[in-house]
């Protein structure tokens, strides 16, 4: 288990009640933190091509900026400036098993609403500028200080810079003003714009959560709604009529379509489904390979032969109990229904800090469990690990 960022006079239930989503929250470290990734192993990350990172640079006065994207040359990290850049790590959690730990900390938000940890590296005056963002984040200070400047709460109606690619604000006005050091973490609700600078160089950890536009959340229910939908599903006229006027949709037609959807899209259990489908989707999906599918019998066997089952590290879990007792379990953007026998195991699985469940045991003792576990491993989700017994090696 990692060290506790947070201190212990933090009191949880006060800040769920008074901050989460409400107001920004500076929060005091004790001068103990230590960064799981040196300078060098970020610039390395960022080389990398399947990992997602930007380069953002400024001029000394802040007032034009540029954004890259990675991955970059490392000859060109060797040669940047000593000043006013910042480069930024995205879901770092992925690749670094100390960076994933920092996640653990925040447990009292459900696991399923993290989105991911981003790191940012930034040279005496990096940042990216002022901004704002529709989710909730906590900023961890790690090597070096940085300055940060609040302001009031935006929205998507706020004005923009229009000469920058980034969605950076127009005009940004300082209400609070806070220089964090080592282990302070700084608490940002959505739509509040902030405004980071670096003092020296200086890493920052950026812990982020998904919050699905419903515009988002209205495109995967659609879709989960039509793959339901029977073809001779259609409007009908119910109560037909002479019209009253040539042309017109009277208003008790539009009632009636009204009423129509409303009774699809009301399903309780196809909101549901839809919701855990789109909240455990991999952040990227294209680094998630489907394995060869397997019958029982043959992962049972691999099973038997020492091989070591565990959950994929950038794989996604939750789970819903319905009204009727039955409950559903969500994996990697798919949804199947989790027998009686596998409710011991759930939260196990859906907690990457837990210790892995002795999926052998659990595979063998209950042909439902053994069939919810295949499917989690054909799915993607579980993974049969590199390491086996030596005796099996050889």
């Amino acid at each position: 288990m990692s060290p506790a960022l947070l201190p212990k006079s933090f009191d949880v239930e006060r800040f769920l009640a008074e901050y989460w989503q409400k107001k920004p929250l500076l929060i005091r470290g004790n001068g103990s933190f230590a960064d799981p990734l040196e300078v060098d192993e970020l610039a390395g990350m960022a080389c990398e091509e399947f990992i997602e990172s930007r380069l953002i640079l400024s001029d000394p006065t802040q007032e034009h900026w540029t954004l890259r994207n990675g991955p970059f040359p490392e000859a060109e990290l060797r040669t940047l400036a000593t000043s006013h850049w910042s480069l930024l790590i995205q879901a770092a959690d992925q690749w670094d098993e100390g960076a994933r730990a920092i996640l653990e900390s925040f447990d009292f938000i459900p696991r399923w609403r993290i989105d991911d940890l981003m790191i940012s590296l930034a040279s005496d005056g990096g940042g990216v500028g002022p901004h704002f963002d529709y989710y909730d984040v906590f900023l961890i200070q790690g090597l070096g200080k940085k300055r940060w400047r609040l302001g009031g709460r935006v929205d998507s109606d706020t004005e923009l810079r229009s000469d920058t690619d980034m969605k950076l604000l127009r005009h940004f006005q300082t209400e609070e003003d806070w220089i964090v050091e080592p282990g302070d973490i700084l608490y940002i609700p959505p739509n509040i714009a902030h405004y980071g600078q670096s003092i020296g160089t200086s890493i920052t950890y950026s812990v982020g959560f998904r919050t699905p536009s419903v515009a988002e959340l209205l495109d995967d229910i659609s879709n989960e709604l039509i793959e339901s939908l029977r073809e001779d599903e259609r409007y009908v006229d119910t109560a037909p009529r002479r019209p009253g006027r040539v042309g017109e949709i009277s208003p008790s037609v539009n009632e009636q379509v009204l009423a129509l959807l409303q009774q699809r899209l009301l399903d309780a259990a196809l909101v549901s489904r839809s919701f855990g489908k789109y909240m455990t989707q991999a952040k990227y999906p294209d680094l998630v390979e489907t394995p060869a599918p397997l019958s029982a019998a043959e992962l049972g066997a691999l099973l038997e032969d020492g091989a070591t089952l565990q959950r994929h590290p950038i794989a996604r879990f939750a789970f819903t109990q319905h009204a009727d007792g039955s409950t559903e379990l969500f994996a990697g953007g798919h949804s199947l229904v989790s027998p009686a026998s596998f409710d011991a195991t759930l939260e196990a699985l859906c907690d990457p800090f837990a210790a892995e469940p002795d999926w052998a045991i659990l595979f063998q003792a209950d042909q439902n469990n053994a069939n919810t576990i295949l499917a989690l491993y054909n799915q993607g989700n579980l993974w049969i690990a590199d390491s086996f017994d030596e005796h099996d090696e050889a």
